[in-house]
């Protein structure tokens, strides 16, 4: 019997478990793909599909959390506060001493020379100092999650969908430079003809070429941007550049300049300081703060420790009974409540300020949607008129009236029109995507923002293979 009793009391101590760093190697990072089947599996988890090969940037901020680094960070700062509160909800410790002494000659009218003592320690906390440590590690928890949360806001629906964004545009603005270039080639060679049979100048000669070859120098530098734009794309999603190089991107279906358009600022910012995750970081380290300060206080009240014994004195059994109050002559906590009510003031201040931050935001960037609202329309109006030109350029050429020449320089207004108007829906898209992301609210429907705390195989898979 006493065997299984020791055996039970040994089974609850834990054994230490080395886990040594795995030795740093690129494989994790060269081996990933957005063909990976866990990814997949994933998306699918969040109503994303990618079936069709291209992507949009919902789904691409969808995969940069499932492959980021930093998140597992973030993740581990959850369980780590989660492990605070367990902490902190344990009582005091109940201590135990045994003394044995033997004196050097027996004492008249003693038994035998040995004493032995067995006494304890029972300590109770005043002042609900175990209920303030609780508070304040569960308002840590919350902290923590919210942090994980923001950071995945910040990695994926921000950072990540504003490269794809990008990216997306860059490609745009490649297609209207290789397109304007091909077309100016063209008409550099009608104006040589021209010149050849007496009709313009040499003037115009060098003109048409000097536009031609401003026009592949635009191409190489479009190039240029491209790349760069895929590059930002890579490191956002945490990939080598070979996985997105030549990923095909479409554009997401919502528009989120339309809503400052339907919705007013005392709309938008009610709802960025509802969604945001930052200023629900604010508000949680307030909390923190709060319960740090409740703990302070609840510690100027001393402790109460009863130490019940017995002893065999020399023969003679005697009860044991102590009582302590530790720091009872102490002055009070008065310093550290003094530094815990500061810095509740300091939490405070910062949430006035994150506050403030966000309404700024708001409406710095529903100004912005306005204006690239009023752009889109007015280029798109340029288009319109340069089409109506090549229309009755065209209609000439074929009634004899002019020549390729004139339908060739319609051609460019219309593609130099046209690229201004796509350039202005891309400063459009981007006003949406930091509309968005200072609202902090991911659109409603499909795919859907995934809840990472739930998330455990997320932010612990092994990547060293």
């Amino acid at each position: 019997m006493t065997l299984i009793t020791a055996q039970v009391s040994c089974g609850r101590f834990q054994r230490y478990e080395a886990a040594p760093v795995p030795e740093p190697t690129a494989n994790g990072f060269v081996h990933r793909t957005l063909d990976d089947p866990a990814l997949r599996q994933f998306l699918a988890a969040q109503g994303a599909r990618t079936t069709d090969g291209s992507w949009t940037p919902k789904e691409l901020a969808l995969a940069a959390l499932y492959f980021h680094p930093a998140l597992r960070e973030q993740a581990a700062a959850v369980a780590i506060a989660r492990a605070e509160e367990v902490t902190a909800g344990t009582p005091p410790d109940i201590a135990g001493s045994a003394e044995v002494s033997r004196a050097t000659r027996v004492d008249e009218g003693k038994s035998t020379p040995w004493s032995v003592s067995l006494t304890s320690g029972l300590t109770f906390e005043t002042g609900g100092k175990r209920a303030a440590r609780r508070a304040r590690a569960r308002a840590f928890t919350l902290a923590s999650t919210l942090r994980l949360q923001a950071a995945a806001w910040q990695l994926g629906a921000i950072a990540t969908t504003e490269a794809a964004v990008r990216a997306a545009g860059a490609d745009q603005e490649m297609d209207d430079a290789r397109r304007e270039g091909t077309a100016l080639a063209e008409l550099a060679t009608l104006v040589r003809a021209r010149y050849a049979e007496g009709q313009v100048t040499l003037a115009d000669v060098a003109q048409a070429e000097t536009e031609s070859q401003t026009a592949i120098v635009a191409v190489v530098q479009a190039e240029r941007a491209r790349t760069a734009a895929r590059l930002d794309l890579a490191r956002a999603l945490a990939v080598p550049l070979r996985a997105v190089d030549s990923l095909p991107l479409r554009a997401d279906a919502a528009h989120p300049c339309a809503r400052s358009a339907s919705a007013g600022f005392d709309s938008l910012g009610a709802i960025a300081l509802h969604e945001r995750y930052d200023i629900g970081v604010a508000l949680a380290d307030y909390a923190v703060a709060e319960g740090s300060l409740r703990v302070e206080i609840a510690r100027q009240y001393p402790d109460i420790t009863i130490g019940p014994g017995i002893a065999w004195d020399e023969g003679v059994f005697r009860w044991i009974l102590s009582l302590g109050t530790p720091g009872f002559l102490r002055s009070l906590n008065r310093g550290p409540i003094a530094e815990a009510r500061a810095r509740r003031a300091e939490a405070a201040a910062r949430v006035s300020t994150i506050q403030d931050s966000i309404l700024a935001a708001v409406d710095s960037a529903v100004g912005v949607c306005g204006d690239a609202s009023r752009e889109t329309d007015a280029t798109s109006a340029l288009v319109g008129s340069t089409r109506k030109s090549l229309e009755i350029a065209q209609a000439a050429y074929e009634r004899g009236e002019t020549g390729q020449t004139e339908v060739a320089f319609a051609r460019v207004a219309v593609l130099r029109a046209t690229r201004a108007h796509h350039l202005a829906e891309q400063r459009a898209r981007e006003a949406g995507v930091a509309l968005e992301s200072v609202l902090g609210a991911w659109p409603p429907g499909k795919p859907r923002w995934p809840d990472l705390t739930s998330q455990t195989s997320l932010v612990t898979k092994d990547e060293t293979r």
